[in-house]
């Protein structure tokens, strides 16, 4: 049984039975408006004991086959998440998921599940890949997402992660839960997206350690912030609270300030009496419409001279799918989600609210810029996917992190399939990053991106083994075991890996 579906039934069976004493608070935060099929967060907190991650997943069961049981018909997914470092996995959860049982199996595969998953870490930075297999014996999908993550040290005051509460009701009496918080059970709201028509924001969050810094009473406040940093005054809090190794924050925030689709920021303090700071979390939220995506929101004022020419709608379709590698984690959910039913006027507005976020200060020039980097990426890559250079792993991480420092290219090796090395000063906010791409097939195929150490892309331990394999016979179950078990001679000597790590 999900979450999700343990809370529903809790709900249901507390609302008939004591009314009187039940607050079974359900808020009208998301669900109005299109989700995307499968939502992941990842979410940072700590015990008095240790530190450790929250995976929470949100699912479609319609994904999925549906097997027949005593009870009805209903979904098995396996829900699987590893914790990765540049060392290797550091660990790992894994739990198999029985869906909301249904009468036949189009009802059973018409709902949304939640899984929640908890795993121990110690600080460090983090790849966090979350995969979703069909379990029921009767198809073959599987999904996998990474999520990139960084844990700083556990020795100073900090909030853990915020999260919005979808719904919310008294625990019962018995062994807690997963989704058991402060007395409370609590369904997590994935990837912070509200409605406009949502009157209060409710969220949870946890300080940790204020007892180390202060011996009485100190203040916690929060708010909203629009996206130019300014207040929105009627969503200020403050509260009184008293030191605690751990410190639970459950409350909500009055809406009526927030504007249809808005990008906001949930800012949360912890300050002295003497107004000096403790601690203090970010969550960045999105606004959607009802039944509708951000991409499909009218553009406020008239749409730019250099988009009004833009008006068949193959050529958009495809323009906005080459967007895809410089899109965040938000607008890449969008792409996926409308572009098959978007109306050329619809289209038009995405693009335009698209670079209004990336280039502020000068719309037109982004997109002319990106517009001329697609032409380099079809031209220098996409030979081998019809002309789509962003269809192609160099080509998508071209336009993402821009052109390379430098490019090692061996295509006429012996003892290694052909492969680059590209080299980056700075990938976005990080230095000194590279990336291996290889062809293990032939030239003229598509070069495939064999392993990174940028945080977020492929990360394979075995990269230097499956280089040399002329006939790649390294199994992906070996792989695993390698990572397990990663090699102690950390540097071979051999030139595909002096070439990674000594760029020249």
């Amino acid at each position: 049984m999900s979450e999700r579906e343990y809370l529903c039934g809790m709900n249901a069976t507390k609302l008939g039975t004591a009314a009187s004493w039940l607050l079974v608070c359900w808020l009208g935060l998301a669900t109005a408006h299109a989700q995307a099929p499968i939502a992941c967060d990842v979410l940072r907190f700590q015990s008095l004991e240790t530190a450790f991650l929250e995976v929470h997943v949100d699912f479609e069961s319609r994904l999925f086959h549906a097997v027949q049981s005593e009870d009805g018909w209903h979904t098995r997914v396996q829900v699987e998440a590893v914790v990765e470092s540049p060392k290797g996995i550091v660990n790992y959860g894994k739990t198999n998921i029985d869906g909301p049982f249904g009468t036949d199996s189009l009802a059973a595969l018409n709902s949304r599940q939640f899984h929640l998953e908890r795993i121990t870490v110690p600080p460090g930075a983090y790849n966090v890949t979350i995969t979703l297999r069909d379990q029921s014996g009767k198809g073959a999908f599987e999904e996998t997402t990474s999520i990139p993550v960084e844990f700083m040290s556990t020795d100073a005051p900090a909030f853990s992660d915020p999260f919005i509460v979808e719904a919310f009701a008294p625990s019962a009496s018995g062994e807690p839960t997963n989704l058991t918080r402060s007395g409370y059970e609590m369904l997590p709201l994935v990837q912070a997206e509200l409605s406009t028509e949502a009157t209060k924001l409710q969220f949870y969050t946890e300080l940790y350690k204020a007892d180390e810094v202060v011996d009485s009473l100190f203040l916690v406040q929060c708010w909203l912030e629009s996206e130019n940093g300014s207040v929105l005054p009627s969503t200020r809090r403050f509260f009184r609270k008293e030191a605690t190794a751990i410190l639970p924050v459950f409350t909500s925030i009055p809406l009526t300030d927030v504007q249809e689709t808005q990008r906001t920021t949930l800012v949360v303090q912890a300050l002295t009496r003497n107004n000096e700071l403790i601690a203090e979390n970010f969550l960045p939220l999105q606004f959607v419409a009802p039944n509708s995506s951000i991409a499909l929101a009218e553009f406020g004022g008239s749409l730019p001279a250099y988009l009004v020419a833009f008006t068949d709608s193959t050529t958009l379709q495809q323009h906005i799918r080459d967007h895809h590698p410089k899109a965040d984690a938000s607008q890449r959910k969008t792409i996926d989600g409308f572009l098959e039913e978007a109306t050329v006027p619809q289209m038009q507005a995405f693009l335009a609210y698209f670079w209004e976020q990336q280039a502020p200060a000068n719309p037109e020039l982004g997109w002319r810029t990106y517009t001329t980097a697609i032409a380099y990426a079809d031209s220098a890559y996409g030979a081998c996917r019809q002309g789509h250079g962003a269809e192609t792993d160099m080509g998508y991480i071209y336009l993402r992190y821009g052109p390379p420092n430098t490019i090692v290219k061996r295509h006429n090796e012996t003892d290694y399939y052909p492969y680059e090395i590209w080299h980056y000063h700075r990938a976005g906010p990080f230095t000194n990053k590279r990336f291996l791409f290889f062809s293990p097939h032939m030239v003229a195929e598509c070069f495939t991106l064999l392993h990174s150490d940028m945080l977020g892309e492929v990360s394979n331990n075995d990269w230097l083994q499956i280089l040399r394999s002329r006939e790649n016979t390294l199994r992906v179950t070996s792989s695993q075991l390698n990572r397990l078990n990663p090699r102690r001679d950390t540097f071979s000597g051999e030139e595909p890996e002096d070439l990674f790590f000594n760029p020249r």
